[in-house]
């Protein structure tokens, strides 16, 4: 069973901001110290996937996330089906 947990933040992003986007997502995968990080463009817009090898990591961006008023939810499902 893979123990990492995937993280998928879907965002409408204008054709001329995506190559900056890439590099900001690149520096925030840095930053939280994500073990994998991919982006590609869905229905919605631009998928940002990360990838934690640690709950503990996946934690601290979802915290960041709340502080900066960007996740207004409680509780985050997971793509590998687990709650934070």
């Amino acid at each position: 069973m893979d123990d990492t947990i995937d993280f998928d933040l879907t965002m409408p992003i204008p054709a001329a901001d995506k190559e900056r986007l890439k590099e900001d997502c690149k520096k925030i995968a840095e930053l939280f110290e994500a073990s994998a990080t991919a982006m590609f463009e869905g229905q919605d817009g631009m998928i940002f996937h990360l990838e934690f090898d640690d709950a503990a990591k996946f934690g601290k961006f979802a915290e960041y996330l709340r502080a900066h008023g960007l996740l207004r939810i409680d509780r985050i499902q997971t793509k590998s089906d687990k709650v934070h």
